[in-house]
C-alpha cells in the first residue's frame, strides 16, 4: 500500500472532543454511503474522504445527544488539555475500541493500562474489540492458534459426518481428545443421526470457511449464513421442511418474528428443536468469534443437536459472567481509587475488613504498578477514559454486569464513582 494510501489522522483542531477521524487515503465518493456503521464518511475541501466515529462505543452514549454527565466532564477534561500527540490519540482510540465481550479481556485491559503509564501503544496493538479496531495502525490477536483450533473441530465433524471411528480422530488429533469424546457422545453413532441433524451439523458447519480463516471476507461469510439468499436461509428452510416445523425466521433478521412463531408451536419437542434451529441460525452473534465464548457455544451446539433440545453442554454455569463481573470490580474500583489519589496501599488495607465474596487485589496492583506515580492531566484524562467504558457497560447482556458490578458496590459499602461525583473522601466506606 502506497503512503498516500495509508489511513492516517486529520489534525486534531478538526476533530471536536469524544471524536475521532482520519484520512481514508481514498478519495471522496469511493464508499458506497455516507454513514458506514457507526462511521460518519465526510470529505474535506480537497475532496479527500474523512472516517470520523464517537468514541464514547461501548458506554450505552454512542451519540452525542446521549451523553451523560460523566461523558461531559471527561470531554472537557480534554478540552483543557490542549493538543494531542498522535500516540495519546491512538492511546484514547483504543480505550474506545475496548469490549468486555472479547476474548482477550483482561489482557486487553492490561495493555491499555500500559499504554496510559507510558504515554503509547505499544506495536502491535492487540485486538481488543470490534468497534473501530486499529484504526490507522497494527494489531495482533490475544487468541494464537485459534484457526488452527477451528480447524481441528472442522475435521472433527466432518469426519464423524463421514463415519470415521472416534478412535481415528483422537489419533489424529490427540490434543483434542477430549473434545472429540465429549462430541461423539452427545451426537451418538452416526448410522443413527437422522436427516434433520445431519442438516443442523451442516448449519454448524456452514461458517468454517471463515473461523479457519480461510477467506477473511466476513461480509461475504455474514451474507451467506445469514442473510436472506445465503446457504442459510436454504439450510434453514431445509431443516424446518424435514422437522416439520413452521418457516424459519432468523432472530439476526426478525426476532420478534422468531420468538412469535416459536411460542405458537404447540409440540413440546418441536418448540425445542426450532430453540435449537434458533441457536444455530444466531451464529456467534453472526461471526463474532473474538466473544469470549465462541467455543463453549460451539459445544452447547452440538450438545443440544445431540439432546434434540437446548442444553449447556456440562460447562460450569456462570463462570464466565462471574469472572467478567469480578475483574470490571477490581479495574474500576482501583481506577477510581487512583484517579482520587488514594493509596494502593491503604485501599487494600480497607479491603481486607471487607466480604466481598472474592479478591480483587490482582486488579488493583495492575492498576496501580501500570499507571505509577506520575500523574498528568493527560494521563488522568486516559484513565477516565477507561474507567467510563469499564463502569458503563453496554445495553443488552452487558447490562447484566452493569446491574451487578452497582449491586456488589453497595453490598461493600463503597462506591465505584468518588472520584466524579467529587465526594471528597478517600476511604473504602464512602
Amino acid at each position: 500500500m502506497k503512503d498516500e494510501e495509508r489511513p492516517r489522522l486529520v489534525p486534531y483542531d478538526l476533530v471536536s472532543p469524544g471524536y475521532e477521524a482520519i484520512y481514508t487515503g481514498r478519495k471522496a465518493g469511493a464508499s458506497a454511503e455516507d454513514i458506514q456503521g457507526p462511521c460518519v464518511i465526510e470529505a474535506d475541501e480537497d475532496g479527500n474522504e474523512i472516517r470520523r466515529w464517537s468514541l464514547w462505543s461501548w458506554t450505552g452514549v454512542l451519540e452525542e445527544k446521549d451523553w451523560d454527565d460523566d461523558v461531559k466532564h471527561i470531554n472537557q477534561m480534554q478540552e483543557s488539555l490542549g493538543p494531542l500527540s498522535d500516540e495519546v490519540r491512538k492511546v484514547r482510540a483504543h480505550i474506545a475500541s475496548l469490549a468486555i465481550c472479547d476474548n482477550g479481556f483482561p489482557v486487553t485491559v492490561d495493555e491499555l493500562l500500559d499504554s496510559i503509564g507510558r504515554g503509547e501503544l505499544r506495536a502491535p496493538s492487540f485486538h481488543n474489540g470490534c468497534f473501530i479496531p486499529a484504526a490507522w495502525w497494527e494489531e495482533k490477536t490475544t487468541q494464537p492458534h485459534q484457526a488452527t483450533s477451528m480447524q481441528v473441530i472442522e475435521d472433527v465433524l466432518n469426519g464423524y459426518l463421514a463415519g470415521e471411528s472416534e478412535e481415528a480422530l483422537v489419533k489424529r488429533h490427540p490434543l483434542a481428545n477430549r473434545f472429540i469424546k465429549r462430541t461423539y457422545e452427545w451426537l451418538g453413532p452416526v448410522e443413527n443421526l437422522t436427516d434433520v441433524k445431519r442438516l443442523m451439523l451442516g448449519r454448524v458447519l456452514l461458517p468454517f470457511d471463515f473461523l479457519t480463516k480461510r477467506t477473511e471476507n466476513r461480509e461475504a461469510a455474514y451474507r451467506d449464513c445469514f442473510e436472506p439468499g445465503g446457504r442459510g436461509e436454504s439450510l434453514d428452510e431445509k431443516i424446518a421442511a424435514a422437522a416439520g416445523l413452521p418457516k424459519f425466521y432468523s432472530p439476526i433478521v426478525d426476532y420478534e418474528k422468531y420468538v412469535g412463531v416459536r411460542n405458537g408451536i404447540e409440540d413440546p419437542e418441536k418448540k425445542e428443536l426450532f430453540r435449537v434451529l434458533g441457536m444455530l441460525s444466531h451464529g456467534l452473534h453472526g461471526l463474532s468469534d473474538c466473544h469470549h465464548s465462541c467455543f463453549r457455544w460451539l459445544e452447547n451446539w452440538l450438545c443440544s443437536i445431540g439432546a434434540g433440545q437446548t442444553e449447556t453442554a456440562t460447562h460450569a454455569k456462570g463462570t464466565e459472567r462471574e469472572r467478567l463481573v469480578r475483574l470490571l470490580f477490581g479495574y474500576v474500583l482501583a481506577l477510581d481509587r487512583w484517579l482520587q489519589g488514594v493509596s494502593m496501599h491503604f485501599l487494600l488495607l480497607d479491603l481486607s475488613h471487607v466480604d466481598l465474596g472474592f479478591e480483587p487485589k490482582n486488579e488493583i496492583l495492575r492498576v496501580y504498578a501500570y499507571l505509577g506515580d506520575e500523574r498528568t492531566p493527560v494521563k488522568e484524562w486516559l484513565a477516565a477514559c477507561l474507567w467510563k467504558n469499564l463502569t458503563q457497560v453496554p445495553a443488552g447482556p452487558g447490562r447484566i454486569l452493569h446491574r451487578e458490578l452497582v449491586e456488589r458496590s453497595k453490598r461493600a459499602g463503597t462506591s465505584l464513582r468518588g472520584w466524579i461525583d467529587h465526594k471528597g473522601t478517600k476511604t473504602l466506606s464512602k
